[in-house]
Formats: C-alpha cells, sequence, structure tokens
C-alpha cells in the first residue's frame, strides 16, 4: 500500500471516528484582555465548543489585536478575521445607519427597555438586513449599560450643559451633546484623562460607572452624571459566508450562547457598575447626579431632532428611525 493511500485510510478513520476538522473562528472585541466584556466573550467561547463538541471553536482577540476598533468590517471582508464583538457606532462614519444602529441617546429610559426593540419591534432583522449589505451575519446584540459623565462641575440638568468644555467621541452622541451646547473636543480616552487633570475639560463623554472609576476618571471628576445621552449597542457579527456554511443546528447553538452571554453581561456588568458607584463615593467623594423626568423629556425631543438629521442622510438610517419612533409609541415612550 502506498503512503498516499495509508494517509487517505486514516483519514477517513478519523472522519468516521468523529474527528473531522472544527469550525474555527477568528474574532476581535472592542476592549482590553482584562475588561469583563472580553473574558465573557472567553467563556462564551468555551461554552460554545463544549455545547457543539468541539465543532465551532472561536480564538478572542482583544481590541486592537489585529485592526483597529473601526476597521474590523473590512478585516472580516479581507479574510484578516472571522467576526467581531463591536458597536455599530464605531462604523457611523461610513454609513449613517450604523451610526443610528448604535446608539439610541436619550429616547428609551435604560437598555433592558431599548433592546426590547431587538426582540419585539422588528429591530433584530432591520439590523441583519443592514450587516447583510456588508456580507456579514448580525448573530444578536449584547447587553451595554447606560453610559455617565464624569464631570468637574455639576450638571443638574440639559441646561447645565451649555458652554461646558466636553470630550466626546464624534457620532450621534456628540451631535446631541452639541445641540445642548456643550463645547466639545475630539480626543482619545488616554487624553481626556490628563485633560481632567490639567483643566483643558470640564467633563468627558466615555463609559459606565465601572469603567470610568478603572480609567481615573473620577480622580479628578467629582460628579457623575446620568444624563442617558448615550445608550450603546454592541453585538456579535461574523462573516455571512462562514455564518452560511454552519449547520443550522451549530447557528441556533451560536445565537443561544451569545444571547446567554448577553443575560450575562447585564448582570455582572451591573453588579460592577454598583461597586464601582460605591467605591466612588466612599473612596473619591463623588455625587452622582440623574437628569429628572423634565430633563429626560427635553433630551428626548433632541433626540428626535438628531433622528430626523441622521434619518435623512440614507434610507437604511431612516428606516431605523422610524422602526424606533413605532416601537417607542407602542409602548408608550411617546404619544
Amino acid at each position: 500500500m502506498t503512503f498516499t493511500k495509508l494517509l487517505a485510510g486514516a483519514a477517513a478513520l478519523a472522519v468516521m471516528a468523529g474527528g473531522a476538522a472544527a469550525e474555527t473562528f477568528k474574532m476581535q472585541t472592542f476592549l482590553g484582555a482584562n475588561a469583563s466584556t472580553t473574558k465573557a466573550f472567553q467563556e462564551m467561547a468555551a461554552d460554545l465548543a463544549a455545547a457543539t463538541d468541539g465543532a465551532i471553536e472561536i480564538e478572542v482577540l482583544p481590541g486592537g489585536a489585529v485592526v483597529g476598533a473601526g476597521e474590523t468590517i473590512e478585516a472580516i471582508q479581507n479574510g484578516l478575521l472571522d467576526g467581531q464583538y463591536t458597536a455599530p457606532s464605531y462604523f457611523a462614519g461610513k454609513d449613517p445607519a450604523m451610526g443610528v444602529l448604535g446608539d439610541t441617546l436619550a429616547a428609551y429610559p435604560d437598555s433592558a427597555t431599548r433592546d426590547r426593540w431587538f426582540t419585539e419591534g422588528g429591530g433584530l432583522d432591520l439590523a441583519r438586513g443592514l450587516y447583510a449589505k456588508y456580507d456579514l451575519h448580525l448573530i444578536c446584540p449584547i447587553y451595554w449599560p447606560p453610559e455617565q459623565i464624569p464631570s468637574k462641575v455639576e450638571i443638574a440638568g440639559v441646561a447645565d450643559l451649555e458652554g461646558l468644555k466636553m470630550r466626546a467621541p464624534g457620532g450621534l452622541a456628540s451631535d446631541l451633546l452639541g445641540r445642548a451646547g456643550a463645547s466639545l473636543v475630539t480626543m482619545g480616552v488616554g487624553e481626556s484623562v490628563s485633560a481632567m487633570e490639567t483643566g483643558v475639560l470640564d467633563a468627558t463623554d466615555l463609559a459606565n460607572v465601572a469603567l470610568n472609576v478603572a480609567l481615573g476618571m473620577h480622580n479628578q471628576a467629582k460628579y457623575s452624571v446620568l444624563a442617558r445621552h448615550s445608550m450603546a449597542v454592541t453585538e456579535m457579527s461574523v462573516s455571512k459566508a462562514r455564518w452560511d456554511s454552519l449547520s443550522a443546528e451549530h447557528q441556533e447553538a451560536f445565537e443561544e450562547a451569545c444571547n446567554a452571554m448577553s443575560d450575562e453581561l447585564a448582570t455582572t456588568l451591573g453588579e460592577e457598575d454598583a461597586a464601582a458607584e460605591a467605591q466612588a463615593k466612599d473612596e473619591l467623594d463623588v455625587t452622582f447626579i440623574a437628569f429628572g423626568e423634565d430633563d429626560a423629556a427635553a433630551f428626548r425631543e433632541m433626540t428626535a431632532e438628531v433622528w430626523a438629521d441622521w434619518g435623512a442622510r440614507s434610507a437604511d438610517a431612516q428606516a431605523i428611525v422610524d422602526s424606533h419612533q413605532a416601537f417607542m409609541s407602542s409602548i408608550g415612550l411617546t404619544n
């Protein structure tokens, strides 16, 4: 028997024994290796591998390991990556619909209510239709907590944003804060910490309480403001070709693992925020402020103005705006 035939026989035996090669997905997340979200992704990957008897394996890469956060779509299209755990807002510059999908601003009172739009308001189908245009399949949206504004000055309501020197990342949240009168500066996270210390900034649009505390924002900023100015969407998506190559059973397992990770993060991130808030109050003397109903309503009206602007930029963006507005009306948030 020739060596070639021996190899062929060995390969056939391996397949018969269940040794077929696993589907491996190389996926990059948007935060660092030590972030709770990255650790949750790693746990999800292990759970999915177990649930599929090793048929699906995910190589979890931290943010920036292959490309920058705004370049992951191209990396998937070019075969450098197979998927991503990220935020659509990173792609607002290339597609206004991604911007509208990626941040619902002050439209909803909390993330849980907003996420009902995906499951009850047709949002998941709209999002998947948008992603398909980039040869991607969106597996599921993933919970992300409401963001707060670390500030060196008290911000009790929308009127207090007038003239405030703020770091902003661009996109819809910056548009909303600009309409409220804030003086915006675009800079990176690390730069904004230094800028707060030196007085260049009064406040910054950044993230949730736990991350703000971990980054040292509240060493100088003695206020944390829940303005509901930003309510980001995060998601997990993969190459559509790779997704379509999976069996229906394995697609279902992937979805179940993604949704379980989202549920787990809702608990984990909530607990981390509560612990960080207690630490900030006790050790850093930080005061926490939440906008009242009148200011929430004012920001909701401004959100409608931002949506009108961004929705007019493309048919896809307008479809997402219209869907949100219809759902908000259906659950009594608007008339």
